[in-house]
């Protein structure tokens, strides 16, 4: 059996590395590879310990995957200030915009088993589709959607989103917002249109994106805690509460709310970070009978060009390039390709970063909200590429 995945080729079965038995679907790996990598893993703990603290961090967690092994797995902090109920690798955190990437994944996996095309006009699902555009009305697809290229305005009813207001009212008032371009041509950030999907694979398929999720992605990688809706947030019994402020502005636990689970494919995923190294082994080509490597190339092609922006080559440096792929930015450092989203809700962070060519990739997750979620995806990716040459020179 051969797993391939951009830059790197793993051949299982033909090595000591890798091992053909699965569980929950991913790919055993034998070798253990921590000693590789046990001083950058270290550096970067005491990296994060120490942010940790000065930001006045609640509670987190870390999963690191590398050559397809978990190599760190844990909890810090807190569920809720002024408690001692702590941070487990199984507190369910709010993911926010990191969903996109799941659902990028899932479009791609419709679209290879031919339940849903996505270079279909997406009027042809929902013949009651109404843009301010006749042009992009009729041409707009699910690819479109997902790669942010739909020709609306940046954040199109955003404010409608945070009021409250159901999907289906906002989707009978779209020919309302504003269109600057023809679909494909312009990155402008969504959640609402991102989101048609569900409505989509409700009226296609008979199915809602959160059954979907849960066939596809959640039980096939075991991901046990992970849910899309805010009940399934809330009947977890173990999940961190989300709090605002920090250090001398003080601390303070914010009431939860469901704000963005009505555009669920945008931001309304779920899950504790067990659950997520399982989804980082699969992204970096571990669960091929999942994520096979033409829905992982799928999701990795650059859909459109994003401007280098002073403030994300502030925060991540030496970036040569940068894209949009399907629900993933797209980044281009030290020659290697990053795959990457943040995500942000009322009181909880979500970061992941992960790089196919290295066989690396970190998930971070926060019930605060500080420059800590700025800085983790970021510095870790450029301490392991400053750490690299040891890993050359040790071959």
């Amino acid at each position: 059996m051969t797993l391939g995945y951009l830059g790197y080729t793993l051949y299982a079965g033909t090595n000591n590395d890798i091992e053909i038995t699965t569980h929950n679907n991913i790919v055993q790996v034998t070798t253990d590879f921590r000693p590789e990598i046990q001083e950058f893993l270290n550096d970067y703990e005491e990296f994060y310990l120490k942010r940790f603290q000065e930001c006045g961090s609640v509670g987190g967690a870390l999963a690191i995957v590398y050559k397809g092994q978990v190599v760190h797995l844990k909890g810090y902090g807190v569920k809720k200030i002024n408690t001692k109920d702590s941070v487990d690798v199984n507190t369910v955190f709010r993911l926010a915009s990191v969903s996109k990437g799941f659902t990028g994944v899932l479009g791609a996996i419709l679209h290879k088993k031919q339940l849903l095309n996505l270079d279909t006009p997406c009027v042809a699902y929902l013949p009651d589709l109404k843009l301010q555009r006749q042009l992009n009305t009729n041409t707009v697809t699910l690819r479109n959607t997902l790669s942010h290229t739909t020709g609306l305005t940046s954040y199109s009813f955003d404010k409608h989103v945070e009021t409250g207001a159901s999907f289906n009212t906002i989707y009978q008032q779209l020919a309302q917002a504003n269109v600057q371009c023809n679909p494909g041509t312009t990155f402008a950030y969504q959640n609402v249109m991102f989101s048609l999907i569900d409505t989509i694979s409700r009226k296609q398929l008979q199915k809602s994106y959160a059954e979907l999720m849960h066939d596809f992605v959640f039980e096939p990688l075991g991901m046990d805690n992970a849910s899309v809706t805010f009940e399934g947030f809330k009947s977890s019994g173990n999940f961190a509460c989300p709090h605002k402020g920090s250090g001398a502005k003080g601390t303070a636990v914010v009431k939860l709310n469901n704000r963005y689970y009505q555009t669920a494919p945008a931001a309304g995923i779920n899950a504790s970070i067990t659950d997520m190294s399982k989804y980082l082994q699969a992204l970096l080509g571990f669960a091929p009978a999942v994520f096979s490597p033409e829905v992982l190339k799928d999701i990795a092609t650059p859909r459109v060009k994003m401007p280098l922006k002073n403030v994300t080559n502030q925060i991540w440096g030496n970036l040569s390039d940068r894209a949009y792929g399907m629900g993933w930015r797209i980044f281009t450092s030290h020659g290697s390709t990053i795959m990457y989203h943040g995500g942000f809700v009322e009181g909880y962070r979500a970061e992941i970063a992960f790089c196919p060519d290295q066989q690396i990739g970190i998930v971070f997750l926060q019930n605060s909200a500080n420059t800590l979620a700025l800085e983790a995806a970021p510095t870790f990716m450029n301490m392991f590429f400053e750490y690299l040459p040891n890993l050359v020179a040790q071959k």
